[in-house]
């Protein structure tokens, strides 16, 4: 069986001097059981991102819509300061189920 799979690599920085996750952040996912709304929460689960408390910005980030592509959020997330790069890589598996 042939199974779509999808990796992101994300690039974050820390802000105002505090712990940072400066390497990236690369997991892959299977792409059909895999939607925009489940990237948010893995972000978010994660801590992958740049919160800046004093702007609500978590607050921003779960308002965020869902209702495009994954590198339609990203993007948005990289536009807001969330995240500071990303890439996206689609292929296929052979797999035995």
């Amino acid at each position: 069986m042939t199974k779509e799979m999808v990796q992101f690599t994300i690039q974050t920085s820390g802000k105002n001097g505090g712990a940072t996750w400066n390497s990236p952040y690369t997991f892959i996912r299977e792409a059909q059981h895999f939607d925009v709304e489940d990237l948010k929460i893995t972000l978010f689960m994660g801590q992958r991102l740049n919160f800046d408390d004093v702007n609500n910005s978590k607050e921003k980030y779960w308002q965020a819509s869902t209702d495009g592509s994954c590198e339609d959020f990203l993007q948005w997330c990289k536009d807001n300061d969330y995240i500071d790069d990303y890439t996206t890589e689609s292929y296929t598996v052979e797999g035995n189920n």
